[in-house]
């Protein structure tokens, strides 16, 4: 790496950091989804530490009933905090510092991409209206959007390793590799990010099969790369594909988001910037492209048109990167326009979509690509106003987006007052399995319950075992205050006993009168076992064949 690059990422560092200098303020700030996000990072953390791995079963949550919350949600931003936490630093702290290295690596990882397909000054153009977004502090200071955050990092590392396998004659098994890892962690880190991103994907896929002559290798490199990716994911994906069914989820947001909160081109253009939810009277979150974004837009669009009127540049732009990524710019605003409602209602029936709006993701990332290219053709036409026109853009990013870095109001709450405010860290407990009747998860209820008189000892109290002494005078049921869900198995004495859970969705057993020596485990299912070993396999053979490339080259 040459010091001019280092000078720039240290550039986009340092500013990353005058940008969020909110996010070092004390305490955590009024966002939609912070103290979803504080739980989820104290919880993550906790079961790391008792040693589930991966993490799965709250049991803190639902008033101490238990939720199968990390089988669903997403896994990399917490990763990424536990980074901070392992220094010690609070649940709060550490959501914080997660959102600011997970805006810096975004900025890397862009610049290398762009500098790949263009130069070093576009590049330098391009990450910075990939940065200055609107949406990007909508995330960060509004939303407190971890998973939509943290996904801005893979998909320039996506689209660069993508491009390197179509480049090379053979299949690179180093750029292979590179491209199935950042589809797990985009996926890792939103999954209806990563569908967005995986549309536009196959989009520009499609496109550049069509224009190279080496089709049979680029589909050979693709079906590699997505047997990889599933067996990168698989501890994640299949289990949250198959077991959605056990759970609520279908039955709550099937009603809950029926219109997909379409936006009107208008709001795109300009929507001012407030703190409140998309459906707020007043003060509503703005979800605007940007006006540098626009300004890039539009000369991308004088820009094809020039080319298309010439006949010397006509082919080459269609050949060419700023053509595919206008087209998929256009797509993603189609997809947030009401006019897209039939697509959507096809697509309903197969996939949930909570909010449309989020391929604003993939607009930012087309726009940051469409404005290093619009730099890049104006550099190869030799328009000596190049300097004037990205000297303008940056200016306008910045002056833009002025009032969009801070945040609303600092909270001065606890993290033991952010439990206590969190059920399931889940707007509508969707992930509460089927069986399970609400209103026996009550609040301050005894760890277990039996039907006639007994005496009972805690040997062991953790988030996927319990142990109990348990001295029974009569015959009765025995009721562990846990919900059930595949997976929980009861043993007495090591002899297994099956569970009862049809009545109430809890751990509900017969046990006869006398002492027993209970022992209560969250165990892996056959599908669960499957997929963490089809992770775990997959990452050491990748490391091996790494390390013998690396020593054997």
């Amino acid at each position: 790496m040459k010091k001019i690059d280092i000078a720039i990422l240290l550039f986009f560092i340092l500013t990353s950091l005058f940008t969020l200098k909110d996010l070092f303020l004390p305490d955590f700030y009024t966002s939609h989804d912070g103290p979803h996000q504080i739980v989820r990072a104290y919880y993550y953390h906790q079961l790391l530490q008792e040693g589930q791995f991966p993490p799965r079963w709250v049991a803190g949550l639902n008033n101490g009933f238990g939720y199968p919350l990390f089988i669903f949600s997403y896994h990399l931003p917490w990763l990424l905090t536990e980074i901070f936490r392992l220094f010690g630093l609070s649940a709060i702290t550490g959501v914080k510092m997660a959102f600011l290295s997970g805006f810096i690596l975004s900025g890397i990882t862009m610049y290398f991409f762009q500098k790949h397909l263009f130069s070093r000054f576009p590049a330098f153009v391009g990450t910075v209206i990939y940065l200055f977004a609107p949406f990007r502090f909508s995330n960060i200071f509004v939303r407190a959007a971890i998973g939509d955050a943290t996904a801005f990092i893979f998909p320039p590392l996506i689209f660069w390793s993508f491009d390197k396998l179509i480049s090379d004659k053979k299949i690179n098994y180093g750029w292979l590799i590179l491209y199935a890892f950042s589809l797990t962690a985009l996926l890792l880190s939103h999954a209806m990010v990563f569908f967005f991103y995986s549309v536009g994907l196959s989009v520009y896929g499609l496109y550049r099969l069509l224009l190279t002559e080496n089709k049979i290798n680029l589909i050979r490199a693709n079906l590699l790369a997505f047997i990889l990716f599933i067996s990168y994911s698989a501890f994640y994906l299949l289990p949250s594909y198959f077991e959605r069914s056990y759970t609520r989820f279908s039955q709550v947001m099937a009603g809950t988001f029926n219109n997909l909160s379409f936006l009107s081109l208008a709001k795109l253009i300009y929507s001012p910037w407030g703190y409140g939810t998309i459906d707020a009277r007043q003060g509503a979150m703005s979800l605007s492209i940007g006006f540098a974004q626009l300004a890039v837009v539009l000369m991308v669009f004088l820009l094809i048109v020039y080319f298309i009127l010439n006949k010397n540049y006509r082919q080459k732009m269609f050949r060419g990167k700023i053509f595919i990524f206008f087209f998929i710019f256009l797509l993603s605003v189609y997809l947030m326009l009401p006019v897209s409602r039939p697509l959507w209602q096809i697509v309903s029936r197969y996939l949930f979509i909570d909010f449309n709006w989020r391929v604003l993701n993939l607009t930012v990332f087309t726009v940051s690509v469409l404005s290093g290219s619009l730099i890049y053709h104006f550099i190869k036409l030799n328009f000596k106003l190049t300097p004037v026109i990205a000297l303008f853009l940056i200016s306008l990013s910045f002056y833009a987006n002025r009032n969009h870095l801070r945040i609303n109001q600092q909270l001065d709450w606890t993290v033991p007052f952010f439990l206590k405010l969190e059920k399931t860290t889940n707007s509508f407990d969707e992930y509460n399995p089927r069986w399970v009747n609400p209103q026996f998860i009550s609040e301050n209820a005894p760890p277990v319950n039996f039907t006639a008189d007994f005496s009972y000892q805690t040997t062991e109290n953790k988030s996927r075992s319990r142990k109990y002494l348990v001295n029974a005078f009569v015959d009765g049921i025995f009721t562990v205050n846990t919900l059930y869900y595949p997976g929980w198995t009861v043993y007495d004495s090591g002899r297994q006993i099956d569970i009862d859970y049809q009545n109430r969705g809890l751990i509900e057993f017969p046990l006869s009168k006398g002492s027993h020596n209970l022992e209560i485990i969250f165990e892996k299912t056959p599908l669960r076992r499957f997929s963490d070993l089809l992770t775990f396999s997959s990452i050491i053979l990748t490391v091996v064949y790494l390390f013998r490339k690396k020593f054997h080259a």
